[in-house]
């Protein structure tokens, strides 16, 4: 028994086509939102890390310029200030051991134990202070504006260090982040371009399959109506335009036969 030809119809070939363009766009939007999705964590996290990072600077500028300053208001005390380094060392030091955890680059790292040792040699000579004060006025003056502020200035200098590279790895992780976002996109822009390059070539398909052919078997009907010319229309495809065009082909010979006689 011979096997029955199965048939691509009009209705298939087109369910095809949108089938096709559809499941394009679908998984080229998924992928899109899950790599912007990725992404947008990903440098967000890293972004709001280099943002604590300069906060957490900016804290130990300030508390470190309170302490000089407070340390310079106390020269004119004739008993030097007991214990007066414990006002500055929990908070500042504290604050310098949580730095690395909100750190995105090696340089950053570096430059943080520089603050430690600045900061350490600062302290030293702050330690300084009792006997110091017991040798009078002058000599406080001359430690403070000599010795005090060498080594603050070297502290304030390391931290100001700091911050600079922190807000400039903030400005490229910034920048990171415009520049994968438009990269995230990139597979949703390819897959506009893709459903715009299939819907034309599936409007090239309905003009070539369905459109052309109906024009011509309309003018082969109004020519053998007007004219009386023969209807010698055919088509190699096998479905519903073939179909009916070989209906009109026998209602044509139908009326031809009748008018005959």
């Amino acid at each position: 028994m011979k096997r029955k030809k199965a048939r691509r119809t009009i209705r298939r070939k087109v369910r095809t086509g949108f089938t096709i363009l559809g499941t394009i766009l679908f998984f080229s939007s998924v992928i899109a939102v899950f790599e912007f999705v990725r992404i947008n964590r990903a440098s967000s996290g890293v972004v709001n890390d280099n943002i604590l990072s300069i906060n957490e600077e900016r804290s130990l500028m300030e508390s470190s310029e309170q302490f000089n300053l407070a340390l310079l208001e106390m020269l004119g005390e004739e008993t030097a200030p007991e214990d007066f380094s414990n006002s500055i060392h929990d908070s500042f030091v504290s604050t310098l051991e949580n730095l690395p955890d909100n750190f995105t680059t090696e340089q950053e790292n570096r430059y943080a134990d520089s603050v430690r040792f600045a900061y350490a040699a600062y302290m030293q000579v702050v330690m300084e202070a009792p006997e110091i004060w017991e040798q009078g006025a002058a000599a406080r003056q001359e430690w403070f504006f000599g010795r005090v502020q060498q080594y603050y200035s070297y502290l304030r200098n390391y931290i100001n260090d700091l911050n600079s590279i922190s807000n400039a790895a903030l400005q490229a992780n910034s920048e990171m982040m415009e520049s994968t976002f438009f990269r995230s996109m990139m597979p949703a822009v390819a897959a506009l371009i893709v459903g715009l390059i299939v819907i034309l070539l599936f409007n090239a398909y309905l003009n070539y399959y369905v459109i052309k052919p109906v024009s011509k078997m309309g003018k082969g009907v109004k020519e053998f109506v007007r004219f009386g010319k023969d209807y010698n229309i055919t088509f190699d495809n096998d479905d519903e335009i073939s179909d009916l065009n070989d209906a009109l082909t026998d209602l044509i010979d139908v009326h031809k036969t009748l008018k005959n006689k």
